[in-house]
């Protein structure tokens, strides 16, 4: 299992000696550690130039119960473990303490991902009223066209779309608005049942990797019609979601 280096660092000041955040597992029971701990540990101050065979214990400390020795402030404990190490060193006994992120307390919040999946929004829409088949416009008022739209700038998936948009000329029809990648329709968007006035509402969402991009690959959204209709106002976002 390889390290796991997180964007936190923390100093404890013991016997002249900075702690550095590394990652950790830790054992269940009364606060010892299990043998991947012991072997992090080991090369942990090996680095400082202690000895790992001069351990003598190492134990996880409460975070209720610390040693006047540390002292951390503004540092929220949720997902942090204080780790005491013992050690000998010319016949005297000496601890030092490692802050690290807590494997376990991570995984009991199912935040234990070591590649966690990121979400973004592409805004689409129109202002005003529209009775025939359209592209609708980016947030920067730009139209979007089956060349023209966002364009992708890494791999990933469209994993959610919704639609608020107001019927103004209601007879028996549909409204469909439909995601296309590189022109091509994906088969995911939202419809409206056009049978009544008033301001609608949907919303779609689905599983990651049903609908993928790559990294260059332009999305746009088209508004199509049956029967005799209007409609104004279209609020169009579409989720997006990629690895890194």
């Amino acid at each position: 299992m390889k390290r796991i280096f997180f964007g936190i660092l923390v100093f404890v000041l013991v016997l002249s000696i900075g702690a550095i955040a590394i990652s950790a597992e830790i054992a269940e029971g009364s606060g010892t550690v299990g043998e991947q701990v012991l072997g992090y540990v080991g090369e942990f101050v090996s680095q400082r130039g202690i000895d790992s065979e001069k351990i003598t214990g190492v134990r996880e400390v409460d975070f209720n119960e610390l040693p006047k020795e540390v002292a951390i402030e503004n540092v929220g404990d949720t997902n942090l473990a204080i780790y005491e190490i013992n050690y000998s060193e010319k016949s005297n006994d000496k601890k030092i303490y490692v802050v690290t992120y807590s494997v376990e307390k991570l995984r009991s919040q199912g935040d234990l991902i070591v590649a966690q999946d990121k979400r973004n929004f592409l805004d689409f829409g129109h202002q005003g009223i529209m009775n025939d088949s359209w592209f609708l416009e980016t947030s920067a008022g730009v139209e979007t066209s089956e060349a023209k739209g966002y364009v992708m700038m890494r791999d990933g998936s469209v994993t959610a779309i919704s639609t608020n948009l107001e019927i103004i000329q209601g007879n028996p029809g549909q409204i469909d608005i439909i995601v296309l990648r590189n022109g091509e329709m994906i088969g995911f968007g939202n419809t409206f049942s056009t049978d009544s006035i008033g301001v609608k509402k949907d919303y779609d969402v689905q599983a990651k990797e049903v609908v993928n991009f790559e990294a260059g690959d332009v999305i746009s959204v088209v508004v199509r019609k049956t029967g005799d209709v209007s409609w104004r106002d279209v609020i169009t976002l579409i989720e997006i979601t990629t690895e890194n």
